[in-house]
């Protein structure tokens, strides 16, 4: 399937998101895990998390620099239609969420979210920190990856494969660490919370065709959830 010349990446820029990939979903959170259990004390979970982000924003921004400015462009030139749908992926996202909720009650996930109690913890230690790494660090690097990256590549060949490629990889990303950290698969199954808003993202990013939509999207979701879980 031939993509709008404006929701494409270069051969490049797509090899540097799984580069961005490997280092910020397992490469990162690997060396976070040495670091914590070799020197306990020597950095909170929040400075960890906070270097962690802050290290993978920069990489983005050096090696997709010109991509994202790129995407500007689409933004801008239709913005009035960009705003609509931005609002649109919103409606989207609480219908899902709703249907979701349902099946993680029936599920019996409906607490205990060990993503959510992490975050809840570290807000406790840094408030401002991690608003910063959740608003504004963690959108940028996450959408790059997972629709600038995965989507962007895979809707060429399929778009449905786009759709679930993306929001599978992007839901397990957000409890993987747990489930290895505990040795324990039913942690995965918190993964299941997080597919509405992984599907209102690519849906903002198709219907948008500009990264920048799905960046802001995703900003102003975990904009929403910090200021539900404070």
């Amino acid at each position: 399937m031939a993509l709008p010349w404006y929701m494409n990446m270069k051969k490049s820029e797509f090899w540097s998101t799984m580069i961005m990939f490997a280092l910020h979903v397992v490469l990162f959170p690997v060396l976070i895990g040495v670091v914590v259990i070799m020197w306990p004390d020597l950095l909170t979970d929040t400075q960890l998390n906070l270097i962690y982000y802050c290290t993978s924003a920069v990489l983005t921004l050096l090696l997709l620099g010109k991509f994202l400015r790129t995407q500007l462009d689409p933004l801008l030139d239709r913005l009035p239609g960009n705003i609509i749908t931005f609002f649109i992926g919103w409606g989207i996202y609480f219908a899902l969420a709703l249907i979701v909720g349902v099946v993680v009650t029936w599920l019996g996930i409906s607490d205990g979210n060990p993503n959510d109690a992490a975050i809840d913890d570290m807000l406790k230690q840094d408030r401002n920190s991690i608003i910063a790494m959740t608003v504004i660090l963690a959108p940028i690097v996450e959408e790059c990856i997972f629709r600038g990256g995965f989507f962007c590549a895979f809707y060429r060949k399929n778009r449905y494969f786009a759709y679930v490629l993306s929001i599978v990889l992007f839901s397990v990303y957000h409890v993987w660490q747990y489930a290895f950290a505990a040795q324990d698969l039913s942690y995965l199954l918190y993964a299941v919370s997080y597919i509405p808003a992984a599907f209102s993202l690519c849906w903002v990013y198709e219907k948008t065709g500009s990264i920048w939509t799905s960046i802001f999207f995703h900003m102003s979701f975990n904009a929403y959830a910090l200021a539900v879980t404070m």
